[in-house]
């Protein structure tokens, strides 16, 4: 039978749902917290060394232009007039040209912020530049902006300059690059270190995911003290609970056998018993007396199944329980298909369909086995024709040695184990068990078996 193709939509599907699970785990939380925390440390970090640059860089360039122009005025000062415009151009430079002008200009007014406290700077660096100082940005690239402005002589003449922008350059520092880098690093070594914190955690969970199946599962002792100290503590358990379990059924199984000898000496004692109705009478106490022998011990035997699983033939099994009840004279029947495969503990179903059977007969008068075969599981159905249970007891009658009153009378006799052992082997298969009223009367019970190993 083909496998139908998971759809294209599969891929991304289960990957949000594994980031939906990793933003739940520990893991997702604690690497969340770090690199939020970085980010904000890195962000602060780059905003204070953006400011401390930038006030230097600007503090520097305020006194490299206080003293340029301190100096182009006593040079431009002690020429004569028509020698002051070649003075002023011979003291310029590529990033600071000067000028002269005889005729005075107008001042420009001083409305963006960052050149009144650029002039404040100059002014508090020499104050004899304060009298008429003009400063103004040349239109351009606002990051690279050009430093222009004006300082009046003492003869009433224009000393004019221009000057690169220099605090603009600190924007591109390359320590500013290293400090990123170095903070994507250190967020690379947080997520690594996360997660090799977290997988102990992981190795853990899967282990203790098998823990209480019959068998002891070794859990890897490793990874930070705390997790070895679980670690450790569960397997010491599982070894106490599995000394427990095993002390409890060997006893169970001594018990089992000092009770089958006096039954079977009893069951020799009848053949003298002259009255035939009180000999079979006898006989029938003797009967269920050795049934809840054999259910009771196989209900507390649990999950020390050392049945493997096989591919099995489910329709045969429930047709084989169909024949053995017509043969012992019960109305039992099956309607289903022939074939129906699963990967399942033959004997142990068979134990369990065996009861809900047995239960169907006792307590509904027949039993009407029905099967269906879905695209990822088999779908079982045993129907009877009694009085049902009463809704709020639906989940009590698998409780172990629970016979609800009313429904399930004791003189039908039974020891209330057959549907705890059924949902305990159909959970083992990795399948579901439910019960619930027919709408035209008695009680149906249906399984739910995965058509591959759980």
């Amino acid at each position: 039978m083909k496998r139908p193709r998971a759809g294209r939509g599969g891929a991304p599907q289960r990957a949000v749902l594994r980031l939906g699970s990793l933003a739940r785990s520990l893991e997702g939380r604690t690497l969340a917290v770090l690199l939020l925390a970085i980010l904000a440390v890195h962000g602060a970090a780059l905003l204070l060394y953006r400011q401390s640059a930038v006030a230097a860089a600007d503090d520097a360039f305020a006194i490299q232009v206080a003293n340029q122009l301190a100096l182009a005025r006593e040079a431009v000062l002690r020429r004569p007039g028509p020698e002051r415009g070649a003075e002023a151009r011979a003291l310029s430079t590529p990033h600071f040209e000067i000028g002269w002008s005889e005729a005075p200009m107008p001042s420009p007014a001083r409305s963006d912020p960052a050149l009144a406290a650029l002039h404040d700077r100059l002014t508090s660096l020499d104050p004899s530049l304060a009298a008429g100082l003009a400063l103004t940005f040349d239109a351009g690239d606002p990051l690279h902006q050009d430093l222009g402005g004006s300082l009046p002589l003492a003869d009433g003449s224009l000393l004019t300059f221009r000057s690169a922008h220099a605090p603009s350059t600190a924007r591109r520092n390359p320590w500013a690059f290293l400090a990123t880098g170095m903070a994507v690093l250190v967020g690379l070594a947080a997520v690594i270190l996360t997660h090799r914190i977290a997988g102990p955690l992981r190795d853990l969970t899967r282990a203790t995911g098998l823990i209480g199946h019959g068998r002891v599962v070794p859990v890897p002792e490793a990874g930070p003290d705390e997790t070895r100290a679980i670690a450790r503590a569960l397997n010491g358990m599982q070894r106490r609970i599995h000394t427990l379990v095993t002390e409890r059924t060997q006893a169970l199984a001594a018990v089992s056998h000092d009770l089958r000898t006096p039954i079977a000496r009893l069951r020799l004692r009848l053949d003298g018993v002259a009255d035939t109705a009180e000999r079979r009478a006898m006989a029938s106490d003797l009967d269920d007396m050795q049934a809840m022998i054999d259910s009771t011990l196989a209900y507390l035997r649990g999950d020390a199944n050392p049945e493997p699983r096989a591919v099995t033939n489910v329709a045969s099994v429930l047709m084989s329980l169909a024949d053995a009840g017509q043969d012992a004279g019960h109305a039992v029947s099956y309607e289903g298909p022939p074939r129906a495969l699963a990967t399942i503990r033959r004997v142990a179903l068979r134990r369990a369909l065996d009861n809900v059977v047995d239960n169907a007969v006792r307590y509904g008068d027949r039993a009407r086995i029905g099967l269906t075969v879905e695209a990822t599981c088999l779908r079982l159905r045993i129907d009877d024709d009694g009085a049902g249970i009463p809704v709020e007891a639906l989940d009590r009658a698998f409780e172990p040695f629970v016979r609800l009153e009313g429904s399930r009378n004791r003189g039908t006799g039974g020891t209330g184990l057959g549907l705890a052992i059924a949902r305990r082997v159909v959970e083992a298969e990795g399948g579901t068990i439910g019960l619930e009223n027919r709408p035209g009367g008695g009680l149906r019970v249906e399984i739910r078996l995965p058509r591959t190993v759980p």
